[in-house]
This record gives structure tokens, C-alpha cells and sequence, in this order.
């Protein structure tokens, strides 16, 4: 399965640096929802995290003939191009809102089931609240190992941060988590 991903994506790589719309599209089709997904997430809003996602994929493919993201993997250059993109956002953010006089409200992100019951959709609540509530780097390593599944390996690519270090960040996000939902965990 590794080498068939791999084979993939060094076509689309291959085929977006010598202007193949198809293999653009494949990687834009693969890769589009769970780096929206991810960059809402971190800014605190879908549209917002939409467009982030879209400024890359058209720096991509506007700098195509010298994009080569092959380093560290197709996977952790992409995340990691959302990833700088949101610190983007967020620092224009924290500027404009020096500005200005009012407050944008960020959007919860959590899919609860029609049939949950009161207790479920509670705890949801509870631990997006908690999540959101960890310091930046914490929240962003649990995110990206928790949420999209990536490995310690390559959150410390993408956060640009020592293996060790995702895995204390990850223990102190565990642990602050517990903390906060320890009546709903009894």
C-alpha cells in the first residue's frame, strides 16, 4: 500500500511540475477537504480555512515548474504549507483586530450524531472547549496526530519541531484534557 501511495504521489508531483491539469486535480481532489478541514481548525473558520487552503494550492500551481515538496513527503509539505498560510492568517488577524472594536466568534467544528444522546453531545461540547483551550503548539500537535492521523514523525516535520517534543506536547495535551473533562471521565 506504501509504495502504491507513494507511486501516486510522485505522479501528481510530477505531472503538476510539467503542467498536467489531471494530476493537479488528483491532488487537489486528495488533498483539498482535510487541509480545509485542518486550516478551519486553526483559524476558527470554515470559509476562512477554505481560502487558506485554496492561496496554496494556487501558489502550487502558479510556481509549478519549481515546486518540489518531495523532501519530506508530499503529505507533511502540504500540511505544512497550510500550516504556515494559517500563522499568515492569524498574524493579519491579531492586527486588524488591534483595529477594530469588535469580536469574531469562531465556529464549532464537532459532527454530532442526530441520535446522540444529551450526555454525548455535552461531552462533545466540553471537549472542543477543552481542545480549544490548550496553548497553541499543544493544541496543534494533538490536531495533527489526533485528528489527521499523522504521525509523531510527521507533526515535527510540519510544526518544524523535534519528535520529542510532539510526544511531551502530546502527553501535556492528554493530560490537560483529562484535567478538564475529569467529571465527564468518571
Amino acid at each position: 500500500m506504501f509504495l502504491f501511495a507513494h507511486l501516486m504521489e510522485s505522479d501528481w508531483i510530477e505531472g503538476t511540475r510539467n503542467g498536467d491539469e489531471g494530476a493537479y486535480r488528483g491532488l487537489f481532489n486528495h488533498f483539498y477537504a482535510p487541509l480545509a478541514a485542518f486550516a478551519a481548525e486553526q483559524v476558527g473558520s470554515y470559509d476562512a480555512g477554505r481560502e487558506i487552503t485554496q492561496e496554496v494550492f494556487i501558489r502550487i500551481w502558479q510556481s509549478r515548474a519549481e515546486w518540489n515538496p518531495s523532501a519530506g513527503g508530499l503529505k507533511t509539505y502540504m500540511y505544512r504549507a497550510v500550516y504556515n498560510q494559517c500563522l499568515n492568517y492569524i498574524k493579519k488577524e491579531k492586527t486588524r483586530k488591534k483595529y477594530e472594536d469588535r469580536s469574531v466568534e469562531g465556529m464549532n467544528f464537532t459532527d454530532v450524531a442526530s441520535d446522540s444522546t444529551a450526555l454525548e453531545r455535552e461531552l462533545m461540547v466540553m471537549l472542543d472547549r477543552a481542545i480549544e483551550q490548550l496553548p497553541e503548539r499543544r493544541r496543534m500537535v494533538f490536531v495533527l496526530h489526533r485528528q489527521h492521523d499523522m504521525s509523531v514523525r510527521e507533526v515535527a516535520e510540519v510544526l518544524a519541531i523535534s519528535p520529542k517534543t510532539v510526544e511531551n506536547q502530546m502527553g501535556l495535551a492528554l493530560r490537560d484534557l483529562r484535567e478538564a473533562l475529569g467529571d465527564y471521565l468518571k
